[in-house]
């Protein structure tokens, strides 16, 4: 059974190791394409590491919704069968190979997926004094409730919109009847949120314009103020 995971990437040194360990460890027989937006860090030197595929691409050191988009409903298309993960680098998909096969077998093509905010209390930038695997603490967040896994022969357009929030998918579109958790990982420890929203606001002011990637903010109290309200409104993961 092919598993093909494409992921998107711009500087993600300090989560690519964890999310890599995540699907090696869930889907160990996928093969992992890096989307990389030309990374200044070492995103690029880990990844290759790692065993992933490497596809350079640039946006001009911005934030570029377009072309997330475009890439997002293209960069598969080269695949033709096999389980299809299109996801961002934060975006941790919970489902193992038995599972996959067990909803091939039931004739599912696309998964309906819950998204959650994992809530993690790293001190540093690079979370290297936390384990992403063993986070409990969550907050329900519906807007990562993606359509990022699909079978491929069955598809020939997820049509996502921006974000990859909406999809309008064409082909044989059969949803599980099981849900399975995305475990987005944005609010890992207050250093790594407030510098992660205020680098990309620092790079969507072209996305503002067009009312996109309003959610990016650089004040540090709001970001705060976000950041605690999570951590002090969290449920647990059984």
């Amino acid at each position: 059974m092919h598993i093909s995971i494409f992921l998107l990437c711009y500087n993600e040194s300090a989560l690519l190791p964890h999310v890599i360990k995540h699907y090696n460890k869930y889907v160990p027989s996928c093969n992992i394409t890096i989307y990389d937006n030309e990374s200044t860090d070492n995103s690029v030197e880990i990844a290759k590491n790692l065993g992933c595929k490497i596809i350079s691409w640039s946006s001009n050191n911005i934030i570029d919704d377009f072309k997330y988009k475009n890439i997002k409903n293209t960069c598969w298309k080269n695949i033709k069968s096999g389980w299809i993960i299109m996801a961002d680098m934060d975006e941790f998909l919970c489902i193992t190979e038995k599972e996959l096969k067990e909803e091939r077998d039931n004739g599912t093509t696309i998964l309906n997926v819950k998204g959650l905010n994992m809530i993690g209390q790293s001190q540093i930038n690079n979370l290297n004094d936390i384990d992403l695997q063993e986070i409990v603490k969550y907050v329900e967040h519906p807007p990562e409730s993606k359509k990022l896994c699909f079978l491929r022969e069955a598809i020939s357009e997820m049509n996502y919109d921006f974000g990859a929030h909406n999809c309008a998918p064409l082909g044989n579109v059969k949803y599980s009847n099981k849900t399975y958790i995305n475990k987005h990982m944005c609010y890992l420890g207050l250093n790594f949120y407030i510098n992660k929203m205020v680098n990309r606001y620092q790079r969507s002011q072209k996305m503002r314009q067009y009312g996109f990637a309003i959610h990016y903010i650089n004040n540090i109290n709001k970001i705060t103020d976000d950041y605690n309200y999570q951590l002090n409104n969290c449920n647990y993961l059984n």
